[in-house]
């Protein structure tokens, strides 16, 4: 069975929500049909800056309509999938969204119109799609764009009472040093587990990072991560922070994440075109 790597699933959803107003929304209507004011809330008040609210919700009526003229069907591995993350997004957000008089069962219907919108860019672009795309193809995409890795993370400071203190230079060579004799233990054929023995009480997590930037990583760390061969390690010293990185095999094995993030790079290899075809289906739906 496959790890379960660290998710920034609830981090990207915090960061993502940028409320203007409160309060339910007013009904509205789509080519006079009316959609329920529990999306016209949801859409309103999760918009960012910018975007416009009538618009959003004209693509997602869009993807709905286009989802069932085109007879498409919902996998249960992906319901279950759907149903996973609005429990975690229930779990975090649920007081705030019942606040705005919006339920569990709306925000489903949100997730799994995101859920519609993948079937329909498979559709497209996938393997056995209108303008295919070669699974070769978006595996080297995977490749040259994410990396699974195990790593271990060392600070080059100390807490006190008073906040955090720089290490001196002695000490941070010192914690380097230590950091790199375990990625060459890894490296000679000791297992990770055993060569992070000599970091003391670091723990070893496993995670996805990616080109489009990491949150929970300083700015270079993927071109860092990118320059390691699958299954060797390397110490890595950016700023404040000194890490300890296996880069292990995304595609099969253990660590697999492949098929976590296919169709986030089909989006990344296609999405610019696929958006100009969804805008023409917006096209057809007036809000009023």
């Amino acid at each position: 069975m496959s790890k379960k790597f660290i998710s920034l699933f609830l981090v990207l959803i915090a960061v993502s929500l940028t409320f203007f107003g409160c309060g339910k929304s007013e009904t509205v209507k789509i080519n006079g049909t009316k959609i329920d004011s529990e999306v016209t809330a949801y859409f309103k008040n999760t918009a960012k800056e910018g975007e416009d609210v009538n618009r959003l919700i004209a693509r997602y009526v869009a993807i709905n309509s286009e989802f069932k003229n085109h007879s498409l069907s919902v996998p249960k591995s992906t319901r279950a999938s759907v149903s996973a993350d609005v429990n975690d997004i229930w779990h975090m957000w649920g007081n705030y969204y019942q606040g705005l008089g919006i339920s569990k069962e709306t925000i489903y219907k949100i997730e799994l119109s995101k859920a519609y919108e993948t079937l329909l860019l498979e559709e497209c672009y996938g393997e056995n799609g209108v303008y295919p795309v070669s699974e070769e193809d978006i595996k080297q995409f995977f490749r040259e764009n994410y990396g699974a890795i195990r790593f271990v993370t060392g600070y080059l400071f100390e807490m006190s009472e008073n906040g955090t203190i720089e290490m001196t230079d002695e000490q941070k060579n010192k914690l380097t040093e230590t950091f790199t004799s375990a990625a060459e233990s890894v490296n000679s054929g000791t297992g990770i587990e055993e060569a992070v023995k000599i970091l003391g009480t670091a723990e070893l997590h496993s995670t996805v990072v990616n080109s489009k930037g990491n949150d929970n990583f300083p700015d270079g760390f993927w071109e860092e991560v990118k320059k390691i061969e699958i299954n060797k390690a390397a110490a890595i010293k950016i700023g404040s922070y000194v890490f300890l990185v296996q880069r292990v095999s995304g595609e099969e094995g253990e660590y697999e994440c492949y098929s976590q993030y296919r169709s986030d790079c089909l989006y990344q290899m296609k999405g610019e075109e696929f958006e100009k075809t969804v805008d023409f289906w917006t096209e057809n739906y007036t809000v009023k």
